[in-house]
């Protein structure tokens, strides 16, 4: 018998209707053989009491066996049927060997019962297979299980199996008896054939309205689930719009705030030195001193406030031009010789990457400058063995114990949401070493990048 794959159990209404319409097949089968096994052991001893055991013999095909060994095992193997039954509806046994170990024994003891009744009785036949179609669930493969049934019931009838092996028809068992008894044990035997075959049409028609009302019912939920996605998606996409409007205007608050705080601030103060510089040459120093402090704290609040905006740099050139002209800059705005070298051979990395790496070089050099007066920098940017690797050092004065200020707390936050990890020397001036996974560039990001340099042609 083909193995079942483990499923899921019918709705619940479908599966009481069912398991009620398979009790009653069963009952009923049960008592049909019952009947046929009890009316033929009855004949037996009837014949043997009545002292007409030769003449009978002369009508048999072959000889019967005990009588009481006939009902015995009739009731035996009806028995471990419904056992076989019940052991299969435990869930840790369907989808095992042993399901279908318990399929093929069920088999054999439906061959032995009709043998034991003289093949006077196939119903029991679909009753077994309308319990095996309970758990298929293909339609396919169900309409191939209903074939084989009728095949086996049509197999199993007395007039082919006599062909081949000679038996006892249940006929003969009633010819012992009057016309009137006679004709009443067929007329039950026929009333248990048509109410076991209607009983069976009837669980066929269950099962199939068990599946379409399970189909329905999964096709509600499927529409649900997709309803609920989209609502999902759709209310995603509004958070997502309403946290990068907020965040716009967070940022374009906190820059205009700052920056026209600073820069006006800026402006007076310089107009009054220049003012002064003229009379009083030592207050127009003090006087810058303050500009000069209130630069500072304005640039800290300019970083806080634009530190997740990507640089200008990155969008307009590729990632080694950028670094090139960053350091270029710095290079001649400070009157410090920097030196850059890659050797990732024109590799793309992702957004983030870029970006983390243009940050690190960026927030190093300026360390390097402001902190360790460096006179000198080297940049090297590699890979090796998937993995990226960016070495600044420098020859300024470097330091044994490092407190992390912010530029290198965020510098090393940046580095880890990315996926790497930061190191830092200061034994012979001041390096810093970043590693990070190789991730190239996406399509969709290189597709962006080329329509805007469309856009600005």
């Amino acid at each position: 018998m083909h193995q079942p794959k483990k499923t899921e159990v019918l709705s619940p209404d479908s599966g009481v209707y069912l398991n009620v319409c398979l009790k009653i097949i069963g009952i009923l089968n049960f008592i049909t053989v019952m009947f046929l096994a009890g009316a033929i052991v009855l004949t037996q001893y009837r014949i043997a009491f009545s002292q007409e055991a030769a003449e009978f013999v002369t009508k048999l095909v072959r000889l019967p066996e005990r009588p009481e060994i006939r009902l015995v095992m009739v009731a035996g193997c009806y028995m471990l049927i419904c056992l076989s039954i019940w052991v299969k509806r435990q869930k840790e046994v369907q989808g095992t060997p042993l399901f279908t170990a318990l399929n093929v024994i069920e088999i054999g003891l439906v061959i032995l019962l009709m043998e034991k009744i003289d093949m006077s009785y196939n119903g029991i036949i679909f009753f077994v297979f309308a319990e095996f179609l309970y758990y298929v669930k293909e339609s396919r493969n169900r309409l191939v299980l209903l074939i084989l049934a009728f095949l086996c019931y049509m197999g199993g009838s007395y007039q082919l199996v006599t062909l081949l092996v000679p038996m006892n028809s249940f006929e003969t068992w009633v010819s012992f008896y009057t016309d009137d008894v006679g004709r009443l044990f067929l007329s039950m035997r026929t009333v248990c054939e048509l109410c076991n075959m209607i009983l069976f049409l009837s669980y066929m028609v269950l099962l199939l309205v068990a599946d379409r009302k399970e189909n329905e019912r999964i096709r509600s939920l499927n529409q649900q689930l997709q309803k609920a996605n989209e609502q999902l998606h759709s209310f995603a996409q509004e958070k997502e719009q309403m946290g990068e409007t907020r965040e716009r205007n967070r940022l374009a608050r906190e820059i205009h705030d700052t920056l026209g705080h600073i820069l006006t601030g800026i402006s007076v103060g310089v107009e009054a030195a220049a003012v002064l510089v003229e009379v009083s040459p030592e207050a127009a120093k003090q006087q810058l001193d303050v500009i000069a402090d209130m630069a500072r704290k304005g640039l800290n609040d300019v970083r806080r406030s634009v530190r997740k905006l990507k640089p200008d740099a990155l969008e307009r050139l590729s990632f080694e031009h950028a670094i090139q002209q960053m350091v270029e800059e710095m290079s001649r705005g400070t009157n410090t010789k920097i030196y850059f070298v890659s050797y990732t051979d024109g590799m793309e990395f992702g957004a983030d990457i870029e970006e983390t790496l243009y940050r690190s070089i960026q927030e190093s050099t300026t360390n390097a400058i402001r902190h360790g007066k460096a006179t000198e920098i080297w940049v090297r940017m590699s890979e090796k063995n998937g993995e990226l690797i960016l070495m600044i050092s420098d020859n300024g004065r470097g330091c044994d114990k490092v407190e992390e200020g912010f530029g290198l707390r965020h510098m090393r936050e940046r580095v880890e949401l990315a996926g790497g990890t930061l190191y830092w020397e200061g034994t012979f001036g001041f390096t810093v070493i970043v590693r990070l996974p190789v991730r190239t560039k996406k399509k969709e990001e290189r597709k962006q990048e080329d329509d805007k340099g469309n856009d600005s042609r």
